[in-house]
């Protein structure tokens, strides 16, 4: 699976923000691996409820499961922008972003 070592940035169903390396895609348990994980909270985006604060531990692996996951970005990075802390400081300059498929089509094997 190319997408595999790809960065990605997740929005849990819990509207936190994880972004990491894909490590690994569990199709017949409907799961993924991020490694090198960093969790941004929810950012503002939960309606109800208290916001989820982010998380100062970064560097570990972190397994969703797909009703885990609301929404995933896969995106093609250069090895020097791979460098940066986060994607949200790129948000604002020029990336090399591809419309990767979403997990459900990961999990069905289709691509865009």
């Amino acid at each position: 699976m190319e997408e595999i070592g790809s960065f990605v940035s997740i929005i849990r169903t819990d509207e936190a923000r994880i972004e990491g390396i894909l490590g690994e895609v569990d199709l017949p348990n409907q799961r993924i691996v991020v490694k090198n994980a960093r969790s941004f909270g929810s950012e503002g985006r939960k309606l109800r409820g208290a916001q989820i604060p982010p998380s100062l531990f970064k560097g570990g692996c972190t397994t969703l499961g797909s009703r885990q996951i609301k929404d995933m970005e896969i995106i093609l990075l250069s090895p020097q922008e791979r460098n940066f802390p986060s994607l949200s400081q790129r948000r604002t300059g020029a990336r090399n972003t591809v419309d990767g498929p979403s997990f459900s089509e990961i999990v069905k094997g289709e691509k865009n």
